[in-house]
């Protein structure tokens, strides 16, 4: 008898142990339950005129704090490259730096690197940012980017991107939950490409449409939002820039959508912030991708205004996806603990049709779908 106490003791031991260690990873990655709510009337100062600052570095390194520049290119050839440099100051400082390349001749490229604080730099008045001998410089109108074959295993870049459009942010470009916020400015919503591959020392020109964006805030995503879906895309005749933004159940569990159409004639045509006469559809349910007991993600995004204007995104390829905790490196056991809780984030990134329709004309394009499951 003694002996089959001494075994259901060390088996609720055993549980509580599991308990507590499963409960901990899941307050340390949502945090508090009492957080405050995102408020329907947003920061709204800046005025229309985006400035180079805007751009620069807009965090100090405090603790909770990120920061990414990111690239995106649809080639001449078909292929895209993606790239994107990072910074986080979340446990530790982290400064690294991300890209993807995609074509019918390589296939499906991935690359990650890591920098130590003394190879960084960030400028504030204007975007210079600087990874050992890599960096994205630009002032709002042109920028060039470089990847070093030497940190990349023979992959490298040299771009050049020059604006088409005026830089974009919907208000401040800010959303805010009292002190805690995140930030988007685009910076280039469509551009010119000129970019000379370097892979293994065979060197190619390429000629194509990019675009960049500037995030930033002071709080981890996964406590501001269960998730996202963003879109950037291209007709012949217009630019198109479409996401909703999932925020958590503590945050209020509100859905913020955005949608933005301009092209080089008129400039900016739409600009819907929020639930401004913008509504949202989805379809296409994601299979095979994630774990079964994920929450379910869609690869096909419509969004329709009050005035008419109707958009729908289709993603076809997947061109990324990748369970964040094993991308981070976190170790198996919290990786375990987090997925007893049902915590399992996933990014997904989508080659994507697009159609464009307005006062009965219709435009179709293509684009990059990108959706985020941070839960």
């Amino acid at each position: 008898m003694d002996c089959i106490m001494s075994l259901k003791n060390k088996k609720l031991i055993a549980t509580m142990i599991i308990s507590f260690a499963v409960s901990s990873c899941v307050r340390l990655y949502n945090g508090s339950f009492a957080q405050p709510d995102f408020k329907l009337i947003q920061p709204d100062e800046l005025g229309p005129t985006v400035e180079k600052w805007e751009d620069g570095a807009r965090t100090k390194g405090n603790h909770n704090e990120f920061e990414w520049w990111y690239l995106d290119a649809k080639l001449e050839d078909g292929s895209l490259f993606v790239c994107y440099f990072y910074k986080v100051h979340f446990i530790r400082d982290r400064f690294f730096i991300g890209m993807n390349y995609s074509s019918k001749e390589y296939g499906e490229i991935f690359k990650l690197k890591y920098f130590k604080k003394n190879e960084v730099s960030f400028a504030k008045d204007s975007c210079k940012v600087t990874m050992r001998n890599n960096y994205f410089i630009g002032n709002l109108k042109d920028y060039k980017i470089s990847l070093d074959p030497n940190d990349f295993d023979g992959f490298g870049v040299d771009i050049d991107l020059s604006a088409r459009l005026k830089p974009y942010r919907p208000q401040d470009g800010v959303i805010k939950a009292e002190e805690d916020f995140f930030a988007w400015l685009a910076a280039v919503p469509d551009g010119e490409i000129n970019l000379e591959l370097n892979i293994n020392g065979k060197k190619s020109q390429l000629k194509g449409d990019g675009y960049h964006d500037h995030n930033w805030g002071n709080t981890p995503l996964q406590r501001l939002f269960d998730g996202w879906v963003w879109f950037r895309g291209k007709t012949d005749g217009h630019t198109v820039i479409a996401a909703e933004l999932n925020t958590s159940d503590e945050r209020g569990g509100y859905d913020i959508p955005i949608l933005y159409v301009a092209n080089e004639k008129n400039g900016m045509i739409i600009n819907r912030f929020g639930q401004d006469g913008l509504f949202t559809k989805y379809s296409n349910k994601i299979e095979g991708l994630y774990n079964k007991d994920n929450e379910p993600y869609f690869s096909s995004f419509d969004l329709l205004t009050k005035d008419g204007c109707y958009v729908k995104i289709s993603g076809k390829d997947v061109i990324d996806n990748t369970n964040l905790f094993k991308r981070a490196g976190l170790p198996w056991p919290i990786r375990w603990a987090m997925s007893q809780a049902k915590i399992d984030p996933y990014y997904t990134r989508f080659d994507s049709n697009l159609s464009y329709e307005l006062d009965g004309n219709t435009e179709d394009g293509y684009g990059v779908l990108e959706v985020m499951d941070l839960k």
